[in-house]
């Protein structure tokens, strides 16, 4: 079983890299899902098919699907739906607005991690390939596992404490029904989905990006993050790259700025596996076109392979009291380093080398305080 998921900043090409990973899969005989858990979905429009919360056989093999996440609510889960849009209505909101704010914080990213949990575990699948949200919502998304069980214990014990209290005064506010019954059931799936989502042997992240500034440095960020929660980034997709030379000055100023950015992406993505695809002078739809684009992204590898075998490229550990960032830079030459931080950037020069890391909101603001170099890994040490 393999879960891939593709992560990255709104307009990158994401979707489309995503839909030919899938197709590629499902041509070599492997039965594959691809979801989609982003509340703009454009996954259908990729495939040419109209989709449904319902796993939709595209072709041979090739099935799909888009995670409605606000029709899963209200279908679904109607009695806390309902408990949280009632008591709204009492407190003086109007129906509408009661049924939006009903939606309980995390509920979303939550529900979107059932419906990844559930086709894992259907046995109907080979991999399941996520077509993930911008990277706000789903960093939010990743670390629901960790702490689902933590709001479930909190509310659990506001509950029990509420009925055992105050139950003569709540009791014409609350469901006869326990609509926290469901929690510790739905604790149990987000402890083993966060397992399957830490398991590297299962499942792997990749990051899409273009040649750009603002892209790249949302990129950086995905990977910070990855590296936080213990998940792993096994590949980067640049998308969207332009032909090497043109005779249009215009255009060829274009690539020459693209070239900068794509030096800057090997330095920083090093040592993980970057993968290019060159932007195409027709749209990328329907699963022959999406194909077409998988065999330029992945060539002969197999998209459906744990593609960078290797462990975290950073980690963040507190060794007597003082925070210690980690990065993985193998065969680099250590005679010439230099660390400097600029705003919630960490840079790392050796040599010729340069490495951008955004730094997680613990270590903004604080000063390196030292670093080495040990078997392959940089420690860098920063100050109380």
């Amino acid at each position: 079983m393999r879960i891939i998921l593709y992560l990255g900043k709104g307009g990158v090409g994401k979707t489309t890299v995503s839909a030919s990973t899938a197709t590629a899969i499902a041509r070599s005989g492997k039965r594959v899902l691809i979801m989609s858990t982003d509340v703009a979905h454009s996954l259908a429009d990729a495939l040419g098919v109209e989709l449904s919360s319902t796993p939709l056989e595209v072709e041979k093999n090739l099935f799909a699907m888009e995670v409605n996440v606000l029709a899963e609510i209200r279908e679904n889960w109607t009695e806390l739906y309902s408990y949280f849009s009632s008591i709204l209505m009492h407190d003086g909101a109007n129906e509408i607005v009661a049924e939006e704010l009903a939606i309980v914080p995390g509920m979303e990213e939550m529900i979107s991690l059932r419906y990844i949990w559930k086709a894992a575990k259907s046995g109907n699948y080979d991999s399941v390939v996520v077509d993930a949200a911008p990277t706000g919502e789903t960093m939010r998304l990743l670390g629901m596992p960790e702490s689902y069980g933590w709001y479930s214990e909190k509310i659990g014990g506001w509950h029990s404490k509420a009925i055992g209290f105050a139950a003569p005064l709540l009791s014409r506010f609350m469901p006869k029904k326990n609509i926290f019954k469901l929690m510790p059931e739905i604790n149990e799936h987000m402890k083993e989905l966060h397992g399957m989502l830490q398991d590297k042997s299962i499942t792997t992240f990749r990051v899409v990006l273009n040649p750009e500034n603002m892209v790249i440095k949302e990129a950086l960020r995905v990977q910070t993050y990855l590296n936080l929660f213990g998940y792993k980034l096994d590949a980067a997709v640049v998308n969207k790259v332009l032909p090497p030379n043109s005779s249009d000055p215009y255009l060829q100023a274009l690539i020459d700025q693209q070239a900068k950015y794509l030096r800057v992406i090997d330095d920083c993505f090093y040592p993980v596996p970057i993968f290019r695809a060159h932007q195409s002078t027709k749209e990328v739809i329907r699963p022959d076109r999406l194909f077409e684009l998988s065999q330029e992204i992945f060539n002969s590898k197999n998209p459906m392979d744990v593609l960078y075998m290797n462990d975290k490229t950073q980690t963040l550990e507190k060794i007597n009291g003082k925070y210690v960032l980690s990065l993985y830079l193998p065969n680099v030459e250590v005679e010439k380093l230099a660390v400097n931080i600029k705003g919630d950037e960490l840079l790392v020069d050796i040599n010729n080398f340069r490495k951008s890391i955004v730094l997680p909101n613990v270590l903004v603001g604080r000063k390196t305080e030292g670093a080495d170099f040990e078997q392959g890994t940089l420690n860098i040490t920063f100050a109380n």
